[in-house]
């Protein structure tokens, strides 16, 4: 044992030399050449210890065989293989999908009408619930294509029997059945079939009471229904008296007087028609008239 152990010895002490001798020339050669190298130093080794007789006929297989994979792993490997080609070709259909100019313009379209609705969303909640915008009906009306005396808007009555000490004012039309005593303010049409003490300011006036003290200013027409009796000025768009006025009457508009009316006061407007049988005490003036009368005369 001793022997084999130094001979052994011997071996690797020549190997390192053997090494250390060509460690340049190997650091400098290409894998090639560092092959033949250990090919050389195994030939002498083999040689050595041939002459040693130690050197068994055994022989060395240059690479380690690798075992191959069993037939089903091949086959699993070929399936996969294949769903990523196939899984390749479905995106490549998606890519081109998602390019196509058409496709695309519908989805900008779908989006745009998405959001432009959701914004709608967004400012009815933002609104008062009586002030959302409601999508038009159809055989519904739109109120704001009536005339403002047949507006939507509610109407406040003054019942028969109820009286109130004091001006009132409304946004709305009223109708007064029953007694005011003070001034009388509203935004739409004003009916008085009761009893007004104060001046009315309305859109439109229409009264039919016996007795009503206080001026009567109107934004359109002014009606005085027979069998009523007016103590203060009207002024408005237009005037139609078929009852008795005691006061001015200034309209930049037509004046008529029924063949019932009475009037005492100066009366000025656009064109005055008077019918027969009208009784008028006062001045009439076409003050607002286009013709120049001056010139007639000069």
């Amino acid at each position: 044992m001793s022997f084999f152990k130094e001979l052994k010895e011997d071996i690797v002490q020549s190997v390192n030399e053997l090494g250390e001798s060509f460690e340049e020339s190997v650091v400098d050669t290409d894998i090639e050449k560092s092959g033949a190298l250990e090919q050389e130093v195994q030939e002498e080794m083999d040689s050595l210890l041939k002459d040693e007789g130690l050197l068994l006929d055994v022989p060395v297989a240059d690479e380690v065989p690798v075992d191959e994979p069993p037939a089903e792993i091949e086959e699993a490997d070929a399936e996969i293989r294949e769903e990523d080609v196939s899984g390749g070709e479905s995106n490549e259909a998606v890519e081109e999908e998602e390019t196509d100019p058409l496709k695309m313009l519908e989805e900008q379209q779908m989006n745009e009408e998405e959001q432009e609705v959701s914004e709608k969303m967004d400012e009815n909640m933002t609104k008062d619930p009586m002030e959302v915008d409601m999508p038009a009906m159809p055989g519904m009306e739109d109120p704001s294509s009536e005339p403002e005396m047949y507006n939507s808007e509610e109407t406040t009555v003054i019942t028969k029997g109820t009286t109130i000490s004091g001006g009132i004012r409304s946004d709305t039309s009223l109708i007064v059945k029953g007694v005011i005593e003070g001034d009388v303010e509203c935004q739409g049409k004003l009916t008085v079939t009761g009893r007004v003490a104060g001046n009315s300011t309305a859109s439109e006036i229409y009264v039919n009471t016996p007795r009503m003290n206080g001026n009567l200013v109107s934004k359109g027409s002014v009606k005085v229904d027979v069998g009523t009796v007016v103590i203060g000025n009207v002024s408005g768009a237009s005037v139609v008296v078929a009852g008795a006025v005691k006061g001015d009457i200034d309209v930049n508009g037509p004046i008529i007087l029924d063949s019932t009316a009475v009037v005492q006061g100066s009366i000025i407007g656009k064109s005055i028609q008077i019918n027969s049988g009208a009784v008028v005490d006062g001045r009439c003036s076409l003050q607002y008239a286009d013709v120049d009368l001056d010139s007639f005369f000069e």
